[in-house]
């Protein structure tokens, strides 16, 4: 890591999210919607509205961390444990997003090493989906100990245009 990257990870602050950040999170995650269409999206911000908002009211109800920096959000990553009952010994990364100031400073690693630190007192491996195309967040996931398993082609397709994504894994020792 640089120096640069060292000072800036000790000028962010990470917290876990809560409801009563609604309004930051739903503006990080406009901005999100809006820079990388392709990357981030759910069916409850398609429909928008109240749909929009119950969805993240419950994504906040579990584990969302924000980074700060100087009182602003900058950065999110969430997680949670595969509601199936079948499935609990697995858990999903989702939203994580560094806005365009804040990357190249290590804040995406930051909350994935806090994210991951949560997921392993609860789940045996974490998995998420990353689109082709990004190749910094994909090295973000590698450098935290993620192994792409598999590709799930033309998985989004905005317009005319399709994307393939990579499923990777992150599997706790025991």
């Amino acid at each position: 890591m640089t120096a640069h990257a060292a000072r800036a990870q000790a000028d962010a602050d990470i917290r876990r999210l809560t409801v009563d950040d609604l309004d930051l999170f739903r503006d990080i995650r406009a901005e999100a919607l809006r820079t990388h269409p392709q990357t981030f999206g759910s069916r409850e911000e398609d429909e928008g509205g109240e749909a929009m908002l119950a969805a993240y009211r419950r994504w906040l109800s579990g584990t969302v961390l924000g980074a700060f920096r100087c009182g602003h959000l900058i950065g999110i990553a969430g997680f949670y444990v595969s509601p199936d009952r079948r499935s609990r010994h697995r858990g999903h990364v989702f939203a994580v997003y560094v806005k365009e100031d804040g990357r190249g400073r290590g804040i995406g690693d930051r909350l994935l090493k806090e994210l991951l630190a949560h997921a392993e007192s609860c789940v045996e491996q974490v998995h998420l989906e990353v689109l082709l195309e990004a190749t910094a967040a994909i090295r973000t996931y590698e450098r935290n100990g993620f192994e792409v398993y598999g590709t799930d082609p033309a998985a989004v397709r905005i317009g005319g245009i399709t994307y393939d994504k990579y499923l990777m894994v992150r599997k706790f020792s025991r």
